[in-house]
């Protein structure tokens, strides 16, 4: 595995209703409603509480809002309305039944099909928008300088690139390399984070993996299985955090949670109608709940949200209206106890 944590540890749809929606201005003002989902093929709205399935464009980031489920085998859900389609092809990871990891495909065209890592029942049970994003077009990105036998991975995809916009560096474009050299790049000095953060991102045939991006601004690629899948595509699309926590409300950890050692402490902040987190957490503890976020973050239905947990393997955070905060995993929850990442995790209220 290419993850240094224990080393750490031990040492220390359709489209017609986009027509009157304009790129430049759609969901700027916090509160906004967004633009309702139409869905296709028997996929239906809001599962366990969850809110109806909506977009929303914020200073040129789609946001996605809501759950679906469905009953059928057709993997796509909707299609997106024209304000929101992408300039290039991405992949965007997302969480699915029983913190399955997943991901949305969506074409220029507005095609959206859902993909899974495991059986696609695990996508047709519950698949939750809250947290999808991707940038809407090139617009203000700075390029990435590509090391190491790391390359674009197609035509389709966007150039691998970078932008700080509301004090969030966002991601977009994919990658692909021909040899086992994990760091595919560095990161612009405006760009770099003041401590370590690990950011979930989406690999080939929707498998997991993250990036581990260093204060020097070193970005390593970390799997959890095989690093042939990093290789083989790796989404940028989607990835972001918070280049500096200054104005971020530090959360109070309960039931034997704490910051996890070396990285930064957890903690939210409210942007442009959009819950951030940045942290790190770990306990030895059993209890799932590891917070309760105040009154001014919670969401009004329950969210659930894809993290990054130990070895790069793939959890989720589930937030119900009450502020309840509890950290899940897909298959073993001590990957949650030994390390859950906060860092890109986010939704619009």
């Amino acid at each position: 595995m290419f993850s240094n944590l224990s080393a750490r540890k031990t040492a220390f749809l359709f489209a017609g209703l986009a027509a009157l929606v304009s790129p430049a201005t759609a969901g700027t003002h916090p509160g906004s409603a967004g633009t309702a989902l139409t869905l296709l093929n028997g996929w239906t709205n809001a599962p366990f509480n969850t809110a109806s399935a909506s977009v929303e464009l914020i200073n040129g980031i789609v946001h996605f809002k809501g759950a679906i489920a469905k009953t059928g085998d057709n993997a796509e859900p909707f299609v997106l309305p024209a304000a929101f389609r992408p300039a290039s092809r991405v992949y965007i990871p997302i969480d699915a039944c029983n913190s399955t990891n997943a991901r949305l495909d969506i074409l220029p065209s507005g095609d959206v099909s859902v993909e899974t890592e495991r059986s696609f029942d695990k996508g047709k049970c519950f698949i939750s928008l809250d947290n999808a994003t991707f940038a809407v077009s090139s617009d203000g990105f700075t390029p990435l300088k590509l090391l190491h036998g790391w390359a674009r991975y197609d035509s389709e995809a966007a150039v691998p690139a970078v932008q700080l916009i509301d004090g969030v560096v966002h991601f977009e474009g994919a990658i692909g390399g021909s040899k086992k050299n994990p760091i595919p790049f560095k990161m612009p000095a405006k760009f770099r984070p003041a401590e370590t953060v690990y950011v979930k991102v989406d690999l080939c045939n929707a498998t997991n993996g993250r990036l581990e991006i260093d204060a020097d601004g070193t970005v390593n690629i970390e799997v959890f299985k095989k690093f042939s899948n990093a290789k083989c595509f790796t989404s940028l699309d989607g990835a972001s955090y918070a280049l500096k926590t200054n104005g971020f409300t530090a959360l109070s950890l309960i039931n034997g949670w704490g910051n996890y050692f070396g990285d930064r402490p957890a903690a939210v902040n409210l942007v442009n109608g959009v819950v951030q987190f940045a942290g790190a957490l770990e306990t030895s503890g059993t209890d799932a709940t590891a917070f309760v976020l105040p009154s001014a973050y919670r969401p009004s239905q329950t969210v659930y949200l894809p993290v990054d947990e130990c070895d790069a393997t793939n959890g989720r955070i589930m937030i119900t209206s009450d502020g309840t905060v509890d950290v899940q995993a897909e298959d073993d929850f001590s990957f949650a106890q030994c390390f859950t990442s906060l860092e890109g995790v986010s939704f619009v209220k």
